[in-house]
């Protein structure tokens, strides 16, 4: 389904079959510690993107690894560890017919709201642990659940099938934002492993093997002279601090991806799928060639 179609959603019709859908329901106190857990991970990463920059503007070193890690690890780490932990616990299923909403949580139990007591369907103001919707009845209160949906359009379409007001929310800029970021993102867990655990290796390997030369006047001269527990312990002096500073490195690029998509969803609609794209390019572009430019640049200078 295409982003176009959201500007005329389709006249309420009776569907015999329910549509159902795959989210996560949070409890307000639920959600407020997800959010906490994201915000201090966040914060850990701008404190030490700011100062790897800083470090990067001023050609100084004053970031070591040993802070650096004990600040992703803790900082970031847990954060994430305990929100993964959460979403899987938040897991639930929603299911809409011609009548009302079902949700059903993880540990079975069963939320019924019939369509006519709802009065709109809005997506979170502050779209953390994710892109969410909030269910807001004619009575002025909201459903005790949150819904997190990446991807909030055809659960919009469903319900404005069925009652058009209800799917009102399909051309707001955060679902916008949020199918396209679900479609174009790719987030895999190999991604993430060739880009954070793989590509470090290419420039440490470098930077590793230039030591060897000056040091020992080999690429194996550090192992023939005191053993592969010093070789492999010398490598990992070097992969370490630079597989950390690519951590932070594509977390600027991600932010600056992020605030570009946004502003299209918001301020360009039309261009929300190919800022998005581009941005992406671009994230790739920078990370992977601008680190081999730089590596290139460090032995030339």
């Amino acid at each position: 389904m295409s982003l176009s179609s959201v500007d005329a959603l389709p006249s309420p019709t009776p569907t015999a079959e329910p549509e159902r859908f795959t989210l996560h329901a949070w409890t307000t106190a639920q959600r407020g510690v997800a959010v906490t857990a994201r915000l201090v991970m966040m914060t850990c990463l701008l404190v030490f993107t700011t100062w790897l920059m800083s470090d990067i503007l001023q050609g100084t070193q004053t970031l070591t690894a040993q802070p650096l890690l004990l600040g992703l690890v803790f900082g970031c780490g847990l954060p994430v560890v305990l929100v993964a932990g959460m979403r899987a616990r938040a897991r639930a299923t929603l299911e809409v017919d011609a009548t009302g909403l079902v949700l059903t949580l993880r540990d079975g139990a069963r939320l019924e709201v019939p369509l006519e007591v709802v009065d709109a369907v809005r997506p979170w103001r502050l779209p953390l642990p994710g892109p969410g919707l909030v269910v807001r009845m004619k009575s002025g209160r909201a459903l005790g659940h949150g819904l997190e949906v990446e991807d909030a359009l055809p659960l919009l379409v469903a319900l404005g099938r069925r009652e058009g007001s209800l799917g009102e929310a399909a051309a707001h800029p955060l679902v916008r934002y949020g199918r396209a970021r679900r479609e174009l993102w790719k987030k895999r867990w190999y991604h993430l492993l060739l880009k954070l655990v793989v590509f470090p290796l290419v420039p440490a390997s470098i930077f590793f093997r230039a030591h060897q030369y000056i040091a020992f006047g080999g690429p194996f001269g550090e192992y023939q002279v005191s053993g592969l527990t010093a070789y492999l312990r010398s490598f990992g002096r070097y992969y370490a601090p630079i597989a950390l500073s690519l951590l932070l490195i594509a977390v600027f690029w991600r932010a600056v991806a992020e605030g570009l998509s946004l502003a299209a969803a918001k301020w360009i609609p039309s261009w929300t799928r190919g800022v998005r794209r581009g941005a992406e390019w671009c994230c790739r572009l920078v990370y992977y060639g601008g680190i081999m430019a730089f590596t290139a640049l460090r032995f030339l200078s």
